[in-house]
């Protein structure tokens, strides 16, 4: 889910985070197999810690059209190996641009990504987070 959260005393975040996910989309992630169980549930996991650290302006021309992909490589420890690798497309060059680096500052923020099965490091040790903001079901 992609999140707007924006400090506000007066509203609890899980309202911000509700009033985002109506009103600019989704993230979704791919840890391991796409078609093991275990290895959705693990994306959800990760994708839960990314998304309570996105944060967009809302109002981007042409945001509804960008998608971002964000690949991360991970140690057994749930650290970031190396750089993640981010990419965009559709939507203008300018909106592209900020929804990478909001989606950057996203995961790294969340990182060192916690309580992930050591057992089944296979399944996680490489991640695709998707940022899709056309999308609020993923």
């Amino acid at each position: 889910m992609q999140l707007l959260t924006i400090h506000c005393p007066r509203f609890g975040m899980s309202l911000l985070m509700a009033l985002g996910m109506m009103l600019v989309g989704a993230v979704s992630a791919q840890a391991g197999s796409a078609t093991q169980p275990r290895g959705n549930s693990i994306g959800a996991s990760i994708r839960d810690d990314v998304a309570k650290n996105w944060n967009i302006v809302p109002g981007m021309a042409g945001a509804k059209h960008v998608h971002v992909r964000v690949h991360l490589k991970l140690s057994r420890s749930g650290e970031i190996v190396g750089e993640p690798k981010v990419t965009a497309a559709g939507g203008p060059k300018a909106t592209q641009q900020a929804m990478e680096a909001a989606a950057v500052r996203a995961v790294l923020r969340a990182a060192p990504f916690k309580n992930l099965p050591i057992d089944q490091y296979d399944d996680w040790k490489e991640v695709t987070l998707r940022f899709d903001a056309s999308d609020p079901a993923n």
